[in-house]
């Protein structure tokens, strides 16, 4: 039963244009220009249009696919092939801009909708797995148009819709800020890396010589004995693998303190544990640490091994890490004093980045269940 004043409708019976972008805008790439919105733009976790690697386009001005695809202010974006039901909302001032054959574009009628509304409904968790869900091209994702066009939609009366979308867009601007806080800290942090671990800045009050050593030189390398099937939900002790979290096992074959690096997966991904943990045949375990500080080893493998994978990768090399590699690895290291003054700055950086990302994750749950409400009418606004 629907609440009251709500109703049943349709993406079609609401738009005055549902249409798609066209193919070959390959050829109109410029490094000016106009924008260019691709599927890589749009996300599931909202309804923003991601500027990160946007495209540029020069086309002429007589192009007819250039007048029928060019976006205007509250113009919704689905995206219809691949990742099927991502949602993008075009935004007041996002300037001259356009889209490709991935996108379809839906355009409200004036008054029938609040188009903010709408994109804020199909990036509904409900709405969004139902999208996800429609494929017209069999083993191929694709949507077509006269599928998104009787898409199903329930619809508060047009002041509530307002509401509505005005609240979730308050959410999303506090979110945005939190988003920006956290980039801004983890760039911060990388500058700090970038100049403490490498001795271009020093911390007040420290001198002396920096050394240069290889990894096998300050600690063993190891690697873990077990296969995948080893992880257990449910288990006691940490099972570390090649994957950016670590599962668990009933065992342990491992108690001490170790770094611990993905060496193929997420080729390069560190973990500090101290106790008792399995560990995956492909990741390598760094324990025994001699002279050397272990929080300072890791913030520097962290800064410089992806450095070094990186280069690896650009010459067409494997992506993963060999022994050899990582005990011929160089480490330079003031003494150990300063090695320590370095590692608590850099950790009191992470840690601010990690109450970032809880305050970031908080934000974004909250949302949702807000949504969840807001949408369905469980929870009714009141309209002036």
């Amino acid at each position: 039963m629907l609440p009251d004043g709500w109703k049943y409708s349709n993406l079609g019976e609401i738009a005055c244009n549902v249409t798609s972008g066209s193919r070959d805008w390959a050829q109109y790439y410029s490094d000016t220009g106009d924008k260019f919105v691709r599927m890589t733009n749009l996300s599931r976790d909202g309804v923003r249009i991601s500027e990160n690697d946007m495209k540029r386009v020069a086309i002429p001005h007589d192009s007819t696919d250039g007048k029928r695809t060019a976006l205007k202010n509250g113009d919704i974006l689905i995206s219809i092939t691949a990742e099927l039901g991502k949602i993008g909302l075009v935004p007041k001032e996002f300037g001259r801009a356009f889209i490709n054959q991935h996108l379809a574009l839906v355009r409200l009628k004036n008054a029938t909708a609040s188009s903010t509304f709408v994109a804020y409904a199909l990036s509904s968790k409900k709405l969004n797995q139902k999208l996800n869900s429609l494929n017209d091209a069999g083993a191929k994702a694709g949507l077509n148009l006269s599928t998104i066009r009787s898409f199903p939609l329930i619809l508060p009366p047009l002041p509530e819709q307002k509401k509505i979308a005005a609240i979730l867009s308050t959410w999303d601007r506090a979110i945005e800020r939190m988003e920006k806080l956290l980039a801004n800290s983890q760039q911060q942090k990388k500058a700090l890396m970038q100049q403490l671990l490498t001795g271009k800045k020093r911390l007040p009050g420290f001198t002396g010589e920096w050394k240069k050593k290889t990894l096998s030189n300050v600690c063993q390398i190891k690697t873990g004995k077990k296969d995948v099937n080893e992880g257990c939900e449910n288990g006691e002790y940490p099972f570390f693998t090649c994957a950016k979290q670590h599962t668990f096992s009933d065992n342990y074959s491992y108690d001490c303190e170790a770094i611990l690096i993905a060496g193929n997966g997420e080729v390069g991904k560190t973990h500090y544990y101290n106790g008792k943990f399995e560990a995956y045949q492909r990741t390598y375990i760094l324990s025994d640490f001699t002279n050397i500080s272990v929080f300072f080893l890791l913030h520097f493998i962290e800064f410089f091994l992806p450095l070094d994978i990186s280069k690896e990768k650009q010459h067409g090399a494997m992506p993963y890490i060999k022994l050899g590699t990582l005990k011929d690895f160089s480490v330079v290291t003031p003494p150990i004093a300063e090695q320590r003054a370095i590692a608590t700055v850099l950790t009191t950086a992470d840690e601010e980045i990690a109450s970032l990302e809880s305050d970031l994750s908080r934000l974004r749950q909250e949302k949702k269940a807000l949504m969840q409400q807001l949408l369905t009418g469980k929870r009714r606004v009141t309209v002036d």
